[in-house]
């Protein structure tokens, strides 16, 4: 008997957002060449196989060995875990240039849920109490209103959902974290966005699938939580689409950005935040003849022609950059990969725009009023102040 056709809703409707998030992804990729959309598609890829694999199991005859059907049915699941863990940790790779330990955590609850998942089958337990617990953890069984369906048991279901816990559960302090730091208003409704996506594939998602896994009256609605998980993870790239760039830096603070000519005077200060002012206490002018006094003694004593590119404290990160004409500092709580490009640009753009000027610069600090412009494109996602120029002749 077939399998009634209203059960392929589900999977084909998250195909096809899958696909339009998909062709979405890949313009912004082409149009901006931001990495982290690169992990995002292989993210939503991964969700499109998940969701394939899932409208496939429905066609899967009744007649097919179980053994392939319990195959095939633990790889569409092995593709869920390893898309949820790339989008757990790929911005740690972006913003800490390392894993943090809450990504190796996650990492390690995947290989112990992928364990248990494929040593599943083989799990028999010696006691006949413990059979619903601990084995087998997966087998699969047919039936005509809902193809085939895979049963879990209680103990591998119970591994499978500490680790989308912990998944869901780090991303969510994660951009929380990142919604009270926020200080741009379209920052702040971006993230909010994503948390409300996360939301949805949690709760919704996660939630239901567990209902339609333990009650047997309800597995004839099919795989209604696909919807979720997919609708949820769409919002969260609907709202990364809205300004890619941008939600990566929520966490990230920038304080100041010093910039200083080769004799060490300031050209240029910009304070991100309210909190610019504390990140350093001394006047900016020592500060920047400090540092170019250390970069140049270090260079001098290392007979080196670079610079240092990071000083970095218990609880504050010093970014530098150099250029022919000038040096440029950037004060921050960590070392973060974009926020140095940012920096680079900056470094390069203000180069381009200010060489012949500086050539010839009397102590006038009023021309180099057009650099705003320069770090409204580069750090627009973490301008919320202005620029704060010193107007006297030095």
């Amino acid at each position: 008997m077939a399998v009634p056709l209203y059960q392929t809703i589900p999977s084909i409707l998250a195909i096809i957002f899958c696909l339009i998030i998909l062709i979405l992804l890949g313009l912004n990729y082409l149009l901006n060449r931001f990495v982290p959309t690169i992990f995002l598609i292989i993210f939503f890829t991964g969700m499109l196989l998940w969701s394939g694999t899932k409208l496939g199991s429905i066609f899967l005859p009744e007649t097919m060995n179980v053994n392939y059907v319990l195959i095939y049915k633990m790889s569409s699941l092995t593709i869920l875990i390893v898309s949820l863990l790339i989008i757990s940790y790929f911005r740690d790779l972006l913003v800490k240039e390392s894993l943090s330990r809450q990504s190796i955590f996650t990492s390690f609850l995947a290989g112990v849920t992928l364990t248990a998942l494929w040593l599943g089958p083989f799990v028999k337990p010696s006691h006949a109490a413990f059979v619903n617990w601990f084995g087998p953890f997966v087998t699969v069984n047919y039936d005509t209103v809902s193809g085939w369906n895979t049963d879990y048991s209680i103990g591998f279901l119970g591994i499978l959902l500490f680790f989308l816990i912990v998944v869901y559960l780090f991303m969510f302090v994660m951009f929380i974290k990142g919604l009270r730091k926020a200080t741009i208003k379209k920052q702040k409704q971006q993230i909010g966005l994503i948390i409300t996506g996360l939301a949805i594939a949690a709760l919704g998602g996660t939630a239901l699938n567990y209902i339609l896994n333990l009650f047997e009256v309800f597995q004839s609605f099919g795989d209604l939580d696909i919807i979720f998980v997919v609708i949820g993870f769409a919002i969260v790239a609907s709202a990364y689409l809205r300004s890619p760039i941008q939600i990566y830096f929520a966490p990230v603070s920038a304080y100041r950005l010093l910039v200083m000519n080769n004799d060490g005077i300031p050209l240029l200060t910009h304070d991100f935040c309210e909190m610019g002012e504390e990140a350093l206490i001394m006047d900016s002018t020592l500060i920047s003849g400090a540092l170019s006094g250390i970069v140049n003694i270090l260079s001098e004593t290392l007979d080196s022609e670079s610079i240092p590119t990071l000083i970095h404290f218990e609880d504050r990160v010093l970014l530098l950059e150099k250029t022919e004409s000038a040096l440029y500092a950037l004060i921050t709580d960590s070392n973060s990969m974009v926020l140095r490009s940012a920096l680079k640009d900056f470094g390069n753009e203000f180069e381009k725009a200010f060489k012949e000027t500086l050539k010839n610069w009397v102590g006038l600090t009023d021309v180099f009023d057009d650099a705003y412009a320069l770090i409204t494109e580069d750090f627009h996602f973490v301008i919320s102040g202005v620029v704060r120029q010193e107007k006297d002749e030095l």
